[in-house]
């Protein structure tokens, strides 16, 4: 705790209002440092109750100068219903303890459960079947206009409780009840509060008979209004004796002491009735001793009276031992009223230390708030640590930034150094990766050079003997259907005229006269790569016309020493572009048609009739026995053809 802490506590009753404002230094004791009472100026209503609360609290601060913040709450009793039950013991949780209390609450309430405050606690007994239980239930309404009260003057509520348990909580303190049954009697302006202690049992009961009564009972007498009943009070009461005592010699102050016995009579009643009830359902014992305290109970003889009827001793409650008063403190006008702060140095011990009964009937707005704020400093931390650790991140960074741009100006400085080093490495790489190039066109090349020799010779090796070629042409781009308007009369020179035919030049010279040159790569020209695709080869060649009657079909295709097998296909029929070579049966197996079946058969070339066709065939007139004839013919696997520009 630290030290000289101040906490107030403040007990609004039904006729007045005691404040007392405490200091704890660190051991713990608590100091009476102010105290200040007044009664209210009129009566208070559900409507006026929360107004004249917050109005006489605030003139009570101003004038006392009270410097605590932090507030504790007393109510009377008469708003509170208290009630005291049995729980048969078992192997309860706390949860389902909480819930047998809140049934028992439930069970004794005239008000629906969410209208009212409550709290229980369990009270230590000499049943060995059962705990005993007090539960203590309250109208929201009523906590919450006090404690708006309270706020609306400065003050922070922390803990609302009732006079009856406050009051306990002081006699506890002080050790009243600890070797036997003693009773507290608290007569306040409303209503009377008898508590019974003994050892750590507890029993209270609210009896709605105290001064105001009395008061009413004075003005019904004299019919006289409430004031005027309440000063004949003050001047002339005291408790008649009555007997063989003599009366008074006024006869007002005789007749006013007559109706205050015949109040206290019926007190009497009610605490003889209580005492029963206690032992018959606490099983308690008869009380040996009895305390006054609160507002009413200076009257006189009131202590002697209730000697008299209870038959045993009673005095009035001294509680200030607990405490240390002030040097500052008027003793001699604590004195006038000190039998009325039993329940604010209660609420005091509340604050300062462990009781023996501790209830909290705050509001659960407030709760809320309390615990809020009693996590806050826990979210400073946090968000002070948060702060340190974003503080301990940005210094981190602003130094990592420093030390990377250091680095960085390190880096730039070695890396100018060797910066043209790095550039003729680069210029090497790019230099190498043209040769590379060119070594891949170069390649290329010599992968062509053992493509063309491969197809020629399977070209050959189909040729029947009685023909020749003339001429081997490459055909660009994929090879369509061939659909000629007509073969057969199709004119010599289209394909050069006979000279042509009968001039052998070689197929590899007829064949790459165009493009031998950049084949060959030779010549130092330059290397600069451009695919064509070649689909089909167009074959110019010249045969022997066989003799009639006299031609002998070879249609096999003859073997040769292809590096792989050649599949069988099945002959097709004459293309119908040759026409020409359908209007003679004796055709039909002419050369230049076998030559046509054997390339169809061969697996470098395709079997499709449309892709393998006769394109022109004619005789040569010049020449009897002789012909010549123009094949087109699909590559079944097209070729690329790279052609290589520049040094």
């Amino acid at each position: 705790m630290p030290k000289n802490e101040r906490v107030l506590a403040i007990d609004i009753g039904a006729t007045s209002i005691k404040l007392c404002e405490f200091e704890f230094d660190r051991a713990g004791t608590m100091v009476l440092a102010v105290f200040a009472y007044r009664e209210y100026e009129e009566e208070l209503s559900e409507d006026t109750r929360m107004g004249v609360v917050a109005g006489l609290l605030r003139q009570m601060l101003a004038e006392s100068g009270c410097r605590a913040r932090k507030a504790l709450l007393s109510m009377s009793g008469q708003f509170a219903l208290m009630r005291f039950s049995k729980i048969p013991y078992g192997n309860y949780d706390r949860k389902q303890i909480k819930q047998l209390a809140e049934f028992e609450a439930r069970r004794n309430i005239p008000f629906a459960i969410d209208e009212v405050i409550w709290d229980y606690q369990l009270i230590a007994g000499d049943d060995p079947e059962a705990v005993d239980m007090m539960s203590i239930v309250i109208k929201d309404s009523i906590v919450e206009q006090f404690t708006t009260a309270v706020s609306t003057v400065g003050l922070n509520p922390i803990l609302v409780d009732v006079a009856p348990v406050a009051c306990y909580n002081t006699a506890r303190a002080n050790d009243l009840g600890a070797d036997a049954c003693v009773a507290i009697l608290n007569i306040g302006g409303r209503s009377t509060n008898l508590i019974f202690l003994e050892g750590e049992r507890f029993f209270a009961r609210t009896i709605p008979i105290a001064g105001y009564s009395i008061t009413q009972q004075i003005a019904k007498e004299f019919g006289i209004g409430l004031p005027e009943a309440e000063e004949l009070k003050r001047h002339h009461g005291f408790v008649s004796l009555g007997g063989a005592y003599a009366e008074p010699g006024s006869e007002t102050a005789a007749s006013v002491s007559k109706i205050i016995r015949n109040v206290m009579a019926r007190l009497h009643g009610e605490i003889s009735r209580s005492i029963s009830i206690y032992r018959a359902q606490q099983k308690g014992s008869a009380p040996t001793k009895m305390y006054l305290t609160g507002g009413s109970s200076i009257l006189t003889y009131c202590d002697l009276f209730f000697s008299e009827k209870l038959g045993i001793p009673v005095e009035y409650f001294n509680f200030f031992p607990i405490i240390n008063i002030h040097p500052s403190v008027d003793r001699q006008k604590l004195s006038e009223v000190a039998h009325m702060f039993s329940e604010t140095i209660g609420l005091g011990l509340r604050y300062g230390m462990d009781c023996p009964i501790e209830i909290s009937l705050l509001p659960k707005e407030i709760r809320r708030q309390q615990s809020l704020s009693e996590k806050k400093p826990y979210f400073v931390a946090a968000m002070f640590s948060i702060l340190i650790l974003f503080t301990a991140i940005w210094l981190g960074l602003g130094r990592r930034a420093q030390v990377t741009e250091s680095y960085g100006k390190k880096l730039q400085e070695i890396r100018a150094a060797y910066e043209p080093v790095l550039n003729n490495i680069d210029d090497k790489v790019n230099m190498a990766r043209q040769k590379e190039s060119q070594y891949r066109g170069l390649s290329d090349l010599l992968l062509q050079r053992t493509t063309w020799p491969m197809l020629l010779n399977e070209i050959y090796r189909l040729k029947p003997d009685d023909v020749w070629l003339t001429s081997i042409q490459p055909i660009f781009g994929e090879v369509a259907p061939f659909v000629p308007s007509s073969v057969a009369g199709a004119s010599v020179q289209s394909a050069g005229g006979p000279e042509a035919f009968f001039r052998d030049t070689g197929p590899e010279t007829s064949m790459f006269g165009e493009m031998g040159g950049s084949m060959g790569g030779g010549g130092g020209s330059s290397i600069a790569e451009a695919s064509v695709k070649i689909g089909g080869l167009e074959l110019h060649g010249a045969y022997i016309l066989p003799q009639p009657n006299n031609s002998t079909a070879v249609t096999e295709t003859p073997e040769g020493d292809f590096p792989f097998p050649v599949p069988e296909k099945t002959a097709s029929a004459p293309d119908a572009e040759g026409e020409a070579t359908q209007q003679s049966n004796q055709l039909s197996d002419t050369p230049e048609n076998v030559f046509v079946k054997r390339l169809r058969s061969s697996r470098l070339f395709s079997s499709d009739t449309t892709m393998t066709v006769l394109k022109i065939f004619k005789e040569v007139p010049e020449i009897k026995n002789a012909g010549y004839f123009v094949l087109q013919v699909r590559l079944e696997f097209p070729l690329e053809y790279f052609q290589y520009n520049g040094k």
